[in-house]
């Protein structure tokens, strides 16, 4: 099914319109942001979490947002998140350009998308560097880990790949993750003092991740429970 990215947006402006007229808050909830070793579960958490505390779930969608909101092509869009995100040697990101549409201007419309999400508030945001784009005080960032065993199971399962395959799947997106981040953003990924909050998914299970992570997000921001914030919109 396509993704509505003009309705996930809608429903977090009829959301800070509802929390007005019924005399709560005013200002955008803040956002939490994941990053995440491949194959320890963070996309199924993030999405767990945002529908536990009635927010929105931006992972791909974020491509979708920026295509949207830069007026070019979603499918360009997505080739290059596919590419730069992968950090593939610059050159041969240089040759997949289209017009004038080349890798700084993916980072700009993602960074100008990531922006524009995290103002508008109660989104979870998984990848793409959202954990350093977004303002640590209005932001949890989180870091999702699992020992290399687990995650290999991970990959092997939602791919279909026997165990050789797996190992090479896990250790080019192992290497892709940090690249990306370490030349855009000038950081190390795996350093946990650049998070709020490390889960491991290994340990605590997936039900524990996200009562942790809920937990930390009402701890920090002075949130009520989540049945009580859930609203139909």
């Amino acid at each position: 099914m396509p993704l509505d990215v003009p309705h996930l947006l809608q429903r977090q402006a009829l959301r800070r319109d509802l929390q007005r007229r019924m005399g709560g808050e005013t200002r955008p909830r803040p956002c939490i942001a994941l990053s995440r070793f491949p194959g320890s579960g963070a996309a199924a958490l993030g999405l767990d979490v945002a529908k536990r505390l009635g927010f929105e779930f931006f992972g791909i969608e974020i491509v979708d947002r920026m295509a949207r909101d830069g007026g070019f092509p979603r499918q360009l869009a997505a080739a290059f998140d596919e590419h730069v995100r992968n950090a593939i040697d610059r050159s041969v990101v240089d040759a997949f350009r289209e017009g004038a549409f080349v890798e700084s201007d993916y980072l700009r419309h993602l960074v100008r998308t990531i922006r524009s999400i995290g103002a508008s508030g109660s989104a979870v945001l998984l990848g793409r560097g959202a954990p350093y784009i977004l303002p640590a005080e209005h932001t949890l960032r989180m870091l999702v880990v699992a020992p290399r065993k687990t995650r290999l199971d991970n990959l092997a399962r939602a791919l279909d790949l026997d165990a050789l395959h797996a190992e090479h799947q896990l250790a080019r997106e192992d290497d892709e993750r940090r690249r990306f981040l370490a030349h855009h953003f000038r950081v190390d990924p795996d350093d946990p003092t650049r998070y709020d909050l490390v889960v491991n998914t290994a340990v605590l299970g997936h039900e524990g991740a996200c009562e942790a992570l809920i937990s930390a997000y009402c701890g920090r921001f002075g949130a009520e429970g989540p049945s009580a914030r859930r609203a139909t919109v």
